[in-house]
């Protein structure tokens, strides 16, 4: 029984590791995308690189808080896999498409938005706020193909266990976004020269092209094909699909925002500051990837022992996951702890500016102190999700992000005159309550795992 455990263990590591893989470079690709951007538009003028980096990031964050409720899909299917239950896959995969159509509509009204998203944030200008309305124009014609298409279909893969697919689909797609930018941007190769407006053009026309390229692929694999055919949409889906996914989506948007108004308040303390907080959100990004890919596949594989009706192992795995995440980032803790100067230079092409390396320094030692918990939390939230257990934990999530971690982050930045490191502090903490009660949560409802009943 013993060796049968430890062989179950091993076997179950390894399939979480290769449903995440292939997730996390699929992420890291779609970084790398706005690196690109980045220095595309950086070379044209700093005004142009504002709008467009800020104009985008507001994009991809919206987007994703919105795609973020296509998971519910990834629950129900994996669980029908685990249950055998292959006829009742296509019907969620095509109802998803719907689902994830409807959920276009509140993207679209939240994007379109911009301005007075701008506004709030305290922009005056004029020019750049009407600038920025047309760049996101131009983008609002990529929020199909991102929610729907390759949204969706990053989703649904890890859940037939086909995420290696993303291994060969997100590269090319970084690479297309690469040559459409610099075409679109200079006129280059006989297209037409846009500047600012050509970065928006070449990603819409990226996510488009992607998403067709994802879908042909996904669709001409002999082994899916059982799964995602015959064609059949069933309106009853959509409320367990909305059921499950919108509290996902409220979580979602609590620590994304919780981010975003970070750097909001990190303007009010300066040039300085302000870069130094940059330089850790985006090293905070970067290394998140890994936690998040090894979520998406702890909500995987729960959902799929849960539908196999051994619920067992739906604890053993998500422990597992839990554990890995964990390791793994407390190896990146130990590093981003320990060599923060050497991160800082990366970031920095001039070290001469003093004031904001040593900001930059103290910020990234909390960002490595974190790391542990950020990690936890993150996996602990995907098991939860493969229990179908979304609504308190978004809850937590919003208690956790908001009621601590943004109200502690305020006082000790404001009141404690900590500046951005306090910012970060209180985030910091938000996010460790947030890994304790979503870890004691999944490790109470699977305490008796005999009561963790498959309903077909």
């Amino acid at each position: 029984m013993a060796i049968n455990k430890i062989n179950f263990s091993k076997n179950e590591l390894f399939t979480i590791i290769y449903i995440a893989t292939p997730i996390a470079f699929s992420q890291l690709c779609q970084m790398a995308m706005g690196v690109t951007d980045t220095i595309l538009l950086g070379h044209v003028n700093t005004d142009t690189l504002a709008i467009g980096g800020l104009s985008t990031n507001i994009f991809f964050s919206i987007c994703i808080i919105f795609q973020s409720a296509l998971s519910s899909a990834a629950i129900l299917i994996a669980q029908f896999v685990g249950a055998n239950e292959q006829k009742n896959v296509s019907k969620v995969y095509w109802t998803t498409y719907l689902f994830g159509i409807i959920l276009c509509l509140p993207c679209f009204f939240v994007l379109c938005q911009t301005a007075t998203l701008l506004r709030w944030t305290g922009e005056h200008s004029e020019e750049i706020i009407t600038k920025s309305e047309h760049f996101m124009g131009i983008l609002l014609w990529g929020v199909p193909p991102l929610l729907v298409g390759t949204g969706l279909l990053r989703v649904i893969l890890p859940a037939l266990n086909a995420s290696k697919l993303l291994l060969y689909i997100t590269p090319i797609t970084a690479l297309i976004n690469g040559f459409l930018n610099a075409g679109f941007i200079y006129g280059l190769w006989g297209f037409p020269t846009m500047g600012l407006y050509g970065s928006a053009l070449g990603t819409t026309i990226t996510l488009w092209l992607s998403t067709l390229i994802l879908f042909a692929v996904t669709h001409s694999k002999k082994e899916l094909k059982p799964y995602l055919q015959p064609f059949r949409i069933d309106p009853s889906l959509l409320k367990p699909l909305a059921r499950l996914g919108l509290p996902i989506c409220v979580s979602s948007a609590a620590e994304i925002l919780l981010f975003l108004f970070a750097s909001f308040n990190a303007t009010q303390f300066g040039t300085s500051s302000l870069a130094a907080h940059q330089i850790a959100i985006s090293l905070a990004s970067f290394t998140f990837m890994i936690p998040l890919a090894i979520s998406q596949a702890a909500n995987v594989r729960v959902s799929y022992w849960i539908g196999a009706a051994k619920p067992y192992r739906a604890r053993k795995s998500g422990f597992l996951s839990i554990g890995l995440s964990a390791l793994i980032m407390s190896i990146v803790c130990t590093v981003v702890y320990l060599f923060p100067t050497s991160i800082v230079d990366i970031s920095l092409s001039n070290s001469n500016e003093t004031k904001t390396v040593e900001i930059a320094i103290a910020i990234i030692q909390v960002v490595g102190l974190f790391q542990i918990v950020d990690g936890i939390q993150s996996v602990a939230m995907g098991a939860l999700r493969g229990l179908k257990d979304t609504t308190i934990p978004m809850v937590l999530a919003l208690v956790s992000y908001w009621g601590i971690g943004y109200t502690l982050s305020v006082w000790f930045a404001f009141h404690w005159h900590w500046g951005v490191p306090g910012l970060w502090i209180g985030m910091g903490i938000g996010l460790a309550f947030i890994a304790i009660l979503a870890t004691g949560r999944f490790y109470l409802l699977t305490l008796h795992p005999r009561n963790l009943i498959y309903h077909k």
